[in-house]
Order: structure tokens, then sequence, then C-alpha cells
């Protein structure tokens, strides 16, 4: 995604970017699921159990449904079809509202996503301080795969930051108002998520 569509989707959204400026290693297998929102080491930031209320694409082209797969424990799965990259960088993100919007008990953000192809996506937010924060992974296609990005390794982007971003200051999840992911390849495919939740 370019810096247009980053500034596209920052007026549009709900206050959080979705463009990453550093790559990440394949994930491994998942030894175990997403922690349950009961867990008391989980904060919940989205489950679905609003269904697609808290969701939210700015293209039609992107189907959004909430299902479940048998072989993840843990509520619902919100699965995404995707189409062919087009010259709308911001036409694939899918945004999702913060249930909870202090992180501050946790260190990392994680949870478990299925693509029916590999695929690199990017996730991201915006801090207290509306400071742009992204990470890229690559994933491989049909398995699901835990991913675990800590609040120290997840770099600032480098391409974008809103104009009244507080660069100077340190991380702040004190108040973070929704988590963003976006396919980062320009074929079409498919993908299902788990719930987000941030953890120790």
């Amino acid at each position: 995604m370019s810096r247009r569509g980053l500034c596209v989707w920052f007026g549009v959204a709900v206050g959080f970017v979705a463009l990453g400026c550093s790559s990440s290693a394949v994930s491994p297998p998942p030894s175990s699921a997403v922690p349950d929102a009961g867990d008391d080491t989980a904060i919940v930031i989205q489950d679905y159990a609003a269904g697609l209320a808290q969701v939210h694409v700015a293209n039609s082209d992107v189907k959004l449904s909430i299902g479940s797969d048998p072989e993840l424990s843990g509520g619902p799965v919100l699965s995404v079809q995707y189409p062919l990259a087009t010259n709308d960088p911001a036409g694939r993100d899918v945004n999702c509202d913060a249930e909870n919007q202090d992180w501050t008990a946790g260190n990392a953000v994680s949870f478990q996503i299925k693509p029916a192809q590999a695929v690199k996506i990017s996730v991201s937010f915006l801090d207290r301080n509306h400071v742009a924060y992204t990470d890229y992974r690559e994933l491989e296609g049909g398995a699901w795969q835990p991913v675990r990005i800590t609040f120290a390794d997840w770099p600032k982007n480098l391409y974008f930051q809103p104009k009244d971003a507080k660069l100077d200051q340190p991380m702040d999840v004190s108040e973070v108002t929704g988590i963003a992911f976006a396919p980062q390849v320009s074929t079409s495919g498919s993908l299902a998520v788990s719930k987000f939740v941030v953890v120790k």
C-alpha cells in the first residue's frame, strides 16, 4: 500500500493506519489456539461478537463474513475474500474497531490466521500519540498460523504519519481505537482470521 492509500484510509476509517515498513519471517504452525476471551491474560481487541458491525472495508469488492472453523477454538472467525489489487492502494484494507482501547496490561497483539494461499499482510494501528505503527508478516497457505507481534518490535510507519503524530514520544497504547490488516500481494485470494487479543 502506498502513502496515498494510507492517507485515504486514515481519512475514512476510525483512526488507525494499515501500511507497513518491515518484514518478518514465516510464522510456525500453531501449537495452541489464541487465548479465549475469558482468559485473564488476554484483552479482547476484536472478537466479532457484534458480527460485522465493528469491521469495516472501504471497497465493496472485499467480501466479509462471520463463521467458525472446527480446527480453531475460541469463538467466531472473520472470513475475507479480497479482489485483485488495483490502483487504489487502500482498496483491500480491513479495519477492526477496538472493543477495549487500553492495551497497557499486555506487551503484544496475538491472533491466528489461515490464508488460502501464501500471502504477505500488513498489521497496523495508531497509538494515543497518533503515531502509525505497522508490521508485515509472511504467511503460508492452507493452515492456521499464530501471529504474535510485540509492541517493542512493532516499527513506526516509515512511509506515512498523520500530521498530528507526536513522533518524539514513545509508543503509548493506553488508547488505541482499532487494528487493521491488508494483503500485500497483487493477486486475489481469501483468508480467515481469529479474534485479535492483547497478551503478556
